[in-house]
């Protein structure tokens, strides 16, 4: 695995209920937030610009700064997720290796939250309980789509006389909006 954000060993400490550390800017070159050029001052906003960034990175399989990823007048994951994202072409941004194995749904869920996360002004962020929020509702989609498509992989298999695919128990209860899938199912499998 690659680390995505480093330089903890430069990360300075902060007590309870300070609104923002001032600090000298020693960040990851693509995920600082911008407004710290301009105020010197870091909040629970800066973070939530850098983990929009991290999504992004999820969601395409790319840095957050190439010369070679993004195109000609593009060096970064944000400008380049942005227009394809507001043009409509979600698939346009999605890595290729994922081989159509997610829901768009849940792709567009975590495409839109990772947009304003990255927001230019930190006012116009979400939090990130908000952004939790539309992630766990991301992964239920997730799994609502594959328990359909393992079940219909079932019915196909019952049809074909062959029926070696183990589905699991599974419960959906509507009126909690709550998901519980059998743990053999719910492990990720290799992308």
């Amino acid at each position: 695995m690659m680390a995505k954000v480093s330089d903890f060993g430069l990360s300075k400490s902060a007590v309870d209920g300070v609104s923002h550390v001032s600090s000298i800017v020693r960040g990851t070159v693509g995920y600082l937030d911008p407004e710290y050029y301009i105020s010197q001052q870091l909040t629970d906003k800066s973070d939530v610009y850098s983990f929009g960034v991290i999504l992004l990175e999820l969601i395409s399989g790319r840095e957050a700064i190439s010369n070679e990823s993004f195109g000609v007048n593009c060096r970064n994951i944000v400008q380049w997720a942005k227009l394809h994202i507001e043009s409509g072409d979600i698939q346009g941004i999605i890595d290729p290796n994922l081989r159509d194995d997610y829901d768009i749904q849940s792709m567009w869920k975590i495409a839109e939250k990772a947009l304003m996360c990255v927001q230019p002004h930190g006012h116009m962020r979400p939090s990130i309980s908000e952004v939790l929020k539309e992630i766990q509702d991301a992964i239920l989609i997730e799994r609502a789509a594959l328990v359909a498509r393992e079940g219909l992989s079932d019915d196909m298999s019952r049809n074909s006389g062959h029926s070696s695919l183990n589905t699991g128990q599974y419960d959906i209860a509507g009126t909690e909006h709550c998901l519980s899938i059998d743990e053999s199912v719910a492990q990720p499998t290799a992308r």
